[in-house]
This record gives structure tokens, C-alpha cells and sequence, in this order.
């Protein structure tokens, strides 16, 4: 059994007739969709705010200082801790607190 265009051309205009003749049924098709793009689109929000942040500048010259302020003012992070080593960095990552 091969493909047959005319075929399956004939079952869309079967199926589109009967949308016709049956409302309901193309609100539910058309309206259901449409709702549910609204809903979704405004309760399913994954823009990350305020993230919990540390930061270990090992410098502490301007530039730096003027990242970390640019990160804060951001509003996607919330600059926590300002650690003094790697090994404070670690300890707050595997406490996950950062």
C-alpha cells in the first residue's frame, strides 16, 4: 500500500467539513490552544531573580570593585558573601548556600 496524495487530501476536506457542521468541536480546537499559550505564558516565568552569589575578587582595585557592583545592581544576583579564599568559595558551594 503506497501513499496516496489524493487520498489524504480527501481526508482533510472530510475532517474540515466536519469541523464546519460541528462548532464546538473547532472552539475546542482553536480556543483550547490559544488559552492555554495565554496561561502559560504568564505563570511559567524562568527568568532567574536574586540568585544567591558569592564573590572572590582577588583583586581589589576599581574595576573589580565596579563588576561586583554592576552584578549587585543587576537584580539577577544578590551578592551574599564576599569570600577571602578558594577554600571558603568551596565550603559555601558544598553547603549550597551559594
Amino acid at each position: 500500500m503506497s501513499f496516496s496524495w489524493s487520498r489524504w487530501v480527501g481526508i482533510i476536506v472530510k475532517e474540515f467539513i466536519q469541523l464546519k457542521r460541528d462548532r464546538l468541536t473547532f472552539g475546542m480546537i482553536i480556543g483550547i490552544p490559544v488559552l492555554q499559550l495565554i496561561l502559560f505564558g504568564y505563570a511559567i516565568n524562568a527568568d532567574p531573580k536574586r540568585l544567591p552569589t558569592a564573590v572572590l575578587a582577588a583583586d581589589s582595585g576599581p574595576y573589580a570593585r565596579s563588576l561586583v557592583a554592576a552584578l549587585q545592581t543587576s537584580g539577577y544576583y544578590r551578592i551574599d558573601h564576599l569570600a577571602t579564599n578558594e577554600a571558603e568559595l568551596d565550603e559555601l558551594l558544598a553547603r549550597g548556600s551559594v
